[in-house]
């Protein structure tokens, strides 16, 4: 797991070992445990696949792409703590 922050200063937390064909269940099981619901319609393309979650004001995007792997991005710094308590939970369970 690898802590950093993208070009817009959101906190990220990538795993780069964790394959595509894993995104949808490592997803259901984030959006199940931490109460999550879609904010937005699943984008999948080639390369990539994300759909932003929330809970209240509480806004993550929840990420694959070929270079980094999974993603956890905080779209907000008030959702900074939710994207940590995924992480660990990602990188406990997976």
């Amino acid at each position: 797991m690898n802590e950093s922050r993208d070009a817009s200063n959101r906190l990220t937390f990538d795993f780069g070992e964790i394959e595509s064909r894993s995104y949808s269940i490592i997803t259901k099981a984030v959006a199940k445990r931490f109460n999550l619901e879609p904010a937005n319609r699943l984008t999948e393309g080639l390369n990539e696949i994300f759909q932003d979650y929330k809970s209240g004001d509480f806004v993550v995007g929840l990420e694959w792409d070929n270079w980094s792997g999974y993603i956890v991005n905080a779209k907000n710094s008030k959702s900074e703590l939710l994207a940590k308590d995924i992480a660990q939970f990602i990188n406990e369970n997976y």
